[in-house]
C-alpha cells in the first residue's frame, strides 16, 4: 500500500469515524473527511466547532484514530494521526461554498476549525485477514 492508495481509498468511502478521548473515555463519531491538493503534500482534513467536545478533546490530546469502511463492507483502512488546526481562510472559503451544511459560516469566522492529520499511519485489511491485522499492509505519511 502507498500514501496514493490511502488517499484513493479515504475519497471513495470519505465518511469515516473519528475516535478521541476524554481522560479514559473513548469517544467516537462520524466525520465527512476533506481532501486539498497541496503541492504533492497528502493531508486530510476535517471541520468542526470550537465549542464541540470533539475540539476539546483533541485541544487536550491531539492524537487520533480514524476508520473508513469500503462500501461494499470487505475492506476497512484505520489511520492513526496527530491533528493540527489550520488557519487556511481560503480553504475554509471553498468548504463553505461546497458543503451546504457550512453555509452558515464565514471563513474568517473563529467558530469554524480546518484540522489536518497531515503524518500518521494508514493499515488496510479485509475479511481474508481479519484476525491478523497487525500483519495488513500498512503506509506512514
Amino acid at each position: 500500500m502507498t500514501v496514493l492508495d490511502m488517499i484513493s481509498f479515504a475519497k471513495e468511502n470519505p465518511v469515516c469515524t473519528i475516535a478521541t478521548v476524554d481522560g479514559d473515555q473513548p469517544h467516537a463519531r462520524a466525520f465527512l473527511s476533506v481532501f486539498f491538493e497541496d503541492n504533492d503534500n497528502h493531508n486530510i482534513y476535517f471541520t468542526t466547532g470550537r465549542n464541540k467536545n470533539v475540539f476539546k478533546q483533541l485541544n487536550k490530546n491531539p492524537k487520533v484514530e480514524l476508520c473508513y469502511l469500503a462500501k461494499d463492507f470487505k475492506t476497512m483502512m484505520r489511520l492513526t494521526g496527530v491533528v493540527e488546526v489550520v488557519d487556511d481562510r481560503a480553504k475554509k472559503q471553498k468548504l463553505i461554498n461546497e458543503r451546504d451544511y457550512l453555509r452558515g459560516f464565514k471563513a474568517d469566522d473563529s467558530e469554524l476549525i480546518l484540522l489536518r492529520i497531515s503524518h500518521g499511519e494508514a493499515r488496510m485489511w479485509s475479511l481474508e485477514n481479519n484476525l491478523n491485522e497487525d500483519k495488513a499492509p500498512s503506509v506512514r505519511f
